[in-house]
């Protein structure tokens, strides 16, 4: 009987960790998308071992979408940590905070802002971020790790300058002490430094290179890459880098770069900084730029996309796979990126609803 005893309790150790392998060799990774419905919810899908999506569970903000195409990028967010997900509630002018589980999302906290149509946000250390398109915001809250609260950053609240500027993005340089947004119709890219309570400080604009800076990523050194519609000219899309100095301020270093393109409006970047992807919705393409040490930019290729109206990207931590949303056939698929920026189409799933927005992976 002991023996028995001995030799069960000598395999448990083993059965946990071989659990836990197992379930890390069947799922690679989960994306999460915003269904920006009336009831707005966020959708998770899983990319296996095997390359397939699987979807992984719709998951309720409490808060409302608006049924129609945001003009945005960046509607999702993560914690620096990626164990909280943050989503915009455009319809109903509120944030909601999701905590991350190993078998789903958890709705931990919802908080409402003084803007009108949030369309993008933003994570550094304690800190979130909202620019809000229908009144030309920003506005900013004081995140709680412990709890997932949200607590209104008093005094946050800034106008853009402009009214109708359009925003598209806003984001957190990589340090979390400055704040980008580009504005599609005021053709402006806008930055704020922060004071040490977390508050916008000094404004500083700069022209677009190329008109209608829409979606943008960081890269290293400072450097950041914008994708530029030109209001939709046939062929017309450009590309251009920046970098953005310590007081805010903003430098052009390449560009408009063309990208022989029709209307490029999301950018992503892999974490080494080397690469740049553009979905070009209207052209249905994703094209690949090189990245070179001081923010030049060289057009690698332009790919007939696996998906219809391409409206999204997103890269994996790792860098090795590139996602894309479409809002053409309700798709998410996925490519393996080569060292040259080559994308190798792996899976395609069509079965989201019509009117999602934002793309995040973990």
């Amino acid at each position: 009987m002991n023996n028995t005893l001995k030799t069960l309790a000598a395999a448990i150790p083993l059965i946990l960790p071989l659990t836990a392998q197992a379930w890390s060799e069947t799922y690679r990774e989960t994306a999460y998308t915003l269904s920006n419905a009336a009831s707005n919810s966020v959708l998770a899908f899983r990319l296996n071992a095997a390359g397939k999506m699987q979807p992984a569970g719709s998951y309720a903000t409490g808060g409302a979408g608006t049924g129609a195409g945001l003009g945005n990028q960046g509607a999702l967010a993560f914690s620096e940590n990626q164990r909280f997900l943050f989503a915009i509630n455009a319809g109903s002018n509120d944030v909601s905070v999701f905590r991350v589980r190993d078998n789903g999302l958890e709705l931990v906290h919802r908080a409402a802002e003084p803007g009108v149509t949030p369309v993008s946000l933003t994570v550094a250390h304690d800190r979130v971020y909202v620019v809000n398109a229908g009144d030309d915001s920003i506005f900013g809250y004081r995140f709680d790790a412990r709890s997932g609260r949200l607590y209104p950053l008093e005094q946050s609240y800034r106008k853009l300058g402009d009214d109708a500027s359009g925003p598209a993005q806003i984001s957190f340089d990589r340090d979390g002490d400055a704040l980008v947004v580009t504005e599609k119709a005021g053709n402006k890219i806008v930055s704020f430094t922060l004071d040490n309570r977390g508050l916008p400080d000094e404004k500083h604009s700069l022209a677009s290179a190329g008109n209608t800076p829409f979606g943008f990523a960081f890269g290293k050194h400072n450097q950041f890459f914008v994708s530029e519609a030109q209001g939709g000219a046939a062929n017309g899309a450009t590309v251009s880098a920046y970098r953005l100095h310590e007081d805010g301020s903003l430098q052009l270093l390449d560009g408009a770069v063309a990208v022989e393109q029709t209307a490029a409006c999301w950018l992503a970047t892999t974490p080494n900084g080397k690469l740049a992807f553009t979905a070009n919705t209207p052209a249905g393409s994703i094209a690949s730029f090189a990245i070179g040490r001081h923010g030049q930019l060289e057009l690698l290729q332009a790919r007939a996309a696996e998906e219809s109206r391409p409206n999204d990207l997103a890269v994996s931590d790792d860098g090795g796979r590139l996602y894309s949303l479409s809002n053409g056939d309700h798709s998410i698929g996925v490519y393996r990126i080569g060292a040259d920026g080559e994308l190798q189409s792996v899976t395609h799933l069509n079965t989201l609803p019509a009117g999602v927005t934002g793309l995040v992976v973990r």
